[in-house]
């Protein structure tokens, strides 16, 4: 049984608003996805020395992570703050309800009091975590699944004794990052290769984190 929703001011449709153009933007840049392996290949080739001169596109993104710093998000944890950014009428509920029973706040503020809820959080965190893999499916499928179709995935292929690519570092990376696990020690492409596929490959991996029954409509 639903229970009655709580009047809305403008203050908070204006905040939907806002909040619902940002999370079609998000939506938006996931679709085009698969045009932009150059860029994240160059992305995890600058990972260690970031380019920060102007006009770079990583200076453009300290840009924005600085304006989030300025707002009083510093602290708040990434990948929750992109699962709650990017989840929809879900995230949308939890900001407005936070608007309606606390008061006048800062944005900041607001989403700090609409996770502040372990089970909220945990899930944003999920959300954030295919969010960001989703997005970072390009490299992953250029070098894993790309191999594992051309066949070329036998013990003695002279490729896996080479030395670990760009992005098999940056996948290895961004695993490691979100399972708050050590990088593994691994030297050649082809002891690369096996983790990734081991840890990757599972198509759990890959799916979208379900909502508790609890907060289904």
């Amino acid at each position: 049984m639903t229970s009655a929703q709580p009047s809305i001011s403008p203050d908070v449709a204006s905040l939907l608003d806002r909040l619902t153009l940002l999370e079609r933007s998000a939506s938006s840049e996931l679709a085009i996805i698969e045009e932009r392996l150059p860029e994240l290949r160059r992305q995890a080739k600058a990972r260690s020395k970031r380019r920060r001169g102007p006009g770079s596109p990583d200076a453009e993104k300290y840009k924005l992570g600085s304006i989030l710093a300025l707002l009083g998000f510093r602290g708040i944890d990434d990948l929750v703050l992109l699962g709650l950014l990017a989840s929809g009428d879900r995230g949308l509920q939890w900001l407005a309800e936070a608007r309606v029973e606390q008061g006048p706040m800062s944005f900041a503020d607001l989403v700090r009091t609409a996770i502040a809820d372990e089970k909220r959080a945990d899930w944003c965190r999920a959300w954030g975590e295919y969010r960001w893999k989703a997005y970072k499916r390009p490299i992953y499928d250029a070098a894993v699944t790309s191999f594992l179709e051309s066949g070329r995935t036998g013990e003695a292929e002279a490729w896996r004794s080479r030395d670990i690519t760009d992005d098999q570092a940056d996948i290895i990376q961004d695993i490691c990052e979100a399972a708050d696990v050590p990088l593994p020690d691994l030297n050649t492409r082809g002891e690369a290769f096996e983790w990734i596929r081991e840890k990757g490959g599972n198509p759990a991996y890959w799916d979208e984190p379900e909502q508790p029954p609890e907060w289904e409509d």
